[in-house]
């Protein structure tokens, strides 16, 4: 029930938002559609039990700004890797910025799915992000944070960070290209997640 209304806001979040934000003043958010050309999990378990796999994805996600200090973000992502396996990502979140800075905290759910293997954690993720304009149209973005999550009454938790670059093409239109790695543990098994991401960014409000 929890995931589904999680889910349920996230689209509204995403589609309902230009319609709200386009009478804002100020810059009031934008809505990212991006691919994954490369996505990888890694397992280490140690003893020499480790092991990886590749593939690629979809996602769109987005930030709608309640002022200029206040926003809401959301995403969902689509992992597909060899195998088969998949994992479903969704992220809801609040934060707040100032100037090159931002704080934000997130409600976090994964959703895998490897054939004879489903399983589902959640839980939330502090993080710490920065932008900052290198030239005209062109912005280096970063973060880091902490993510810890319930996976089935065992805890899976360790540290996140992104690095990427923000191009605006036009008033509205921008690209925008990110790595993103989230190394979790749990019981002494470690989970590295990481995805580079292309995509288009429309924004809304200017």
């Amino acid at each position: 029930m929890r995931a589904r209304f999680a889910q349920g806001a996230l689209l509204g979040l995403l589609f309902v938002a230009p319609f709200q934000i386009a009478q804002a003043e100020s810059p009031a958010g934008f809505v990212d559609a991006y691919y994954l050309p490369w996505t990888q999990l890694k397992v280490d378990a140690g003893d020499d039990v480790d092991g990886d796999v590749d593939g690629d994805g979809w996602g769109v996600k987005g930030l709608l700004k309640l002022t200029d200090q206040v926003a809401f973000n959301g995403e969902y992502q689509r992992s597909d890797y060899d195998g088969p396996s998949k994992l479903d990502s969704y992220r809801l979140g609040a934060g707040y910025y100032w100037r090159y800075f931002g704080a934000t905290a997130e409600y976090i759910n994964l959703d895998i799915d490897s054939g004879d293997v489903e399983g589902t954690a959640d839980g939330v993720g502090l993080f710490l992000r920065t932008s900052w304009l290198a030239t005209s149209g062109l912005a280096f973005t970063g973060g880091i944070g902490y993510v810890r999550l319930d996976d089935g009454g065992e805890t899976l938790d360790g540290l996140e960070y992104n690095l990427g670059l923000d191009f605006r093409i036009t008033r509205n239109l921008g690209v925008f290209a990110d790595y993103r790695s989230t190394n979790l543990t749990e019981n002494g098994v470690d989970f590295e997640l990481n995805d580079a991401r292309v995509g288009l960014r429309f924004v809304f409000g200017v």
